[in-house]
């Protein structure tokens, strides 16, 4: 089915507004060229298609210079929810004084019950580096989210 003039501009307008478009415009735009072309001028745009592929992205270099930021590759880095550490913990701790099952898909249903009533706490830490304590307060809406969520399970296990 044969495009109009003015289907091939909304699609090539479409792929020049989108982020991934820069790779399908060079190939829409070689799809298009070679139905026009002969065999002998192919050859050479894919060399030159080739060679700009192997360009560095000016997309990338934009974000850095655009954020100001130099990259610090060397540290690895992870963001981490520490309250799923901390609920954990306590989860083992409050399981010795409750008579409950213990089996895997419960201690599940315990966690995440406990996650949902705390706020999340995320911090980005080195690897390997241990979160810091909670203060007082926090600590207390932890056991008291986790002791809610072990009488919840308890009272209605999902097996």
């Amino acid at each position: 089915m044969a495009k109009t003039k003015k289907d091939i501009d909304k699609d090539l307008m479409y792929k020049m507004l989108m982020p991934s478009g820069s790779k399908t415009i060079k190939a829409s735009l070689q799809e298009e060229q070679e139905v026009q072309q002969p065999s002998s001028e192919k050859s050479t745009q894919a060399e030159k298609l080739s060679k700009e592929e192997e360009a560095p992205s000016p997309h990338r270099a934009m974000m850095r210079r655009e954020l100001g930021i130099p990259l610090m590759d060397t540290q690895q880095t992870v963001l981490v929810n520490t309250m799923e550490a901390v609920v954990l913990e306590k989860l083992e701790e409050a399981l010795k004084r409750f008579q409950c099952c213990r089996c895997d898909r419960c201690k599940k249903d315990m966690v995440a019950l406990a996650l949902n009533r705390l706020s999340p706490h995320y911090m980005v830490l080195m690897e390997g580096q241990p979160a810091p304590r909670l203060d007082a307060q926090t600590n207390a809406a932890v056991v008291t989210a986790v002791i809610k969520a072990i009488l919840a399970v308890r009272s209605h296990p999902r097996h």
